[in-house]
């Protein structure tokens, strides 16, 4: 019950799993998830990132503790590979990803078809596209909300449909962001990481709780695990343009505590971080007022994870 995975396993897992989201690349995510299940024949290690390193500290904490050594105080020689679209990191990812072909092969090439198999199934109309509730639209339909990837959009689109619409055999879909076209617009390798809607309850213009008007998107440059937040109006199918809540990159946590006011945790300087870079303290933050005066509504200790706030629309 207490064997550990092979470390050679679980550093190459992790470290081809961080330089791919570098490159966005589909071709060799795949290509990691066919060639890993043969990686145990292999010890090579050319390559490894900060969550790499963490790894290799929570196998040695037991007994960095023993010894009376702080993990925290281990220096980190690989931070630099935080900035995930500098000239260093991407060149560390594609370094990482030729050793990794050269080693384990290039299954675009091999002759199984295994590449092919994984890749129609991972672009297959036929998958189900799961939804999000809501609410209902003006003509009293249910809308549904999705986020769908295929080879036309590898960066994905945000969309909605009706309840009836969705139960026929090929669902209507209308596009309300298009992933790959804002990256090209704004010049920026925008990785979808989720949206989080204005609960229908806590906004006077839902008409009575039934329309979702306003949803906080977050979107990651390269991937990584910091996010930019921006505000965008479902009414409309376009981002906020009056008084939007915006968040600059980092590791938010947010959610609407009515229309006009957001419970955050985010950067706000030095100590309001937790010892794992997330935040520790969550503010009330009011519409157009400046975020760095948003009152501390709770705080946490620097030892702890991440302090966060979710509001259900289940609560008034």
């Amino acid at each position: 019950a207490n064997r550990k995975p092979p470390m050679a396993v679980t550093m190459l897992f992790i470290a081809v799993s961080g330089s791919l989201c570098l490159l966005a690349s589909r071709r060799l995510v795949l290509c990691s998830l066919i060639t890993l299940q043969v990686v145990r024949s292999f010890a090579i290690i050319p390559f490894f990132s900060k969550r790499c390193l963490r790894v290799r500290v929570s196998n040695s904490f037991a007994a960095s503790t023993m010894a009376g050594e702080p993990v925290s105080t281990i220096d980190d020689p690989y931070s630099w590979l935080e900035q995930v679209e500098s000239e260093e990191s991407l060149q560390f990812a594609k370094d990482a990803n030729e050793a990794c072909l050269n080693a384990l092969g290039d299954p675009t090439k091999s002759d199984t078809g295994t590449y092919d198999r994984v890749l129609s199934v991972l672009e297959s109309d036929d998958r189900i596209p799961y939804v999000s509730n809501y609410g209902w639209d003006d003509d009293g339909n249910q809308v549904l909300v999705n986020f769908w990837q295929d080879s036309k959009n590898p960066k994905g689109i945000w969309r909605r449909t009706t309840m009836d619409s969705y139960c026929t055999k090929n669902p209507e879909w209308k596009t309300m962001l298009d992933v790959d076209e804002l990256a090209k617009k704004d010049d920026i390798s925008w990785v979808w990481k989720g949206a989080t809607p204005l609960p229908r309850a806590r906004d006077p213009l839902s008409e009575g709780g039934r329309k979702v008007t306003r949803a906080l998107l977050h979107l990651s440059r390269g991937g990584s695990d910091a996010t930019h937040v921006k505000e965008f109006d479902m009414v409309t199918g376009d981002f906020v343009s009056e008084d939007p809540f915006i968040l600059p990159e980092a590791k938010s946590r947010v959610s609407y505590r009515s229309r006009d006011v957001l419970t955050v945790g985010t950067d706000f300087g030095p100590d309001s971080l937790t010892d794992s870079g997330y935040p520790r303290t969550v503010r009330e933050w009011v519409r157009g007022t400046d975020l760095e005066d948003a009152p501390v509504v709770f705080e946490g200790d620097k030892k702890d994870v991440s302090v966060g706030v979710y509001i259900d629309h289940q609560y008034r």
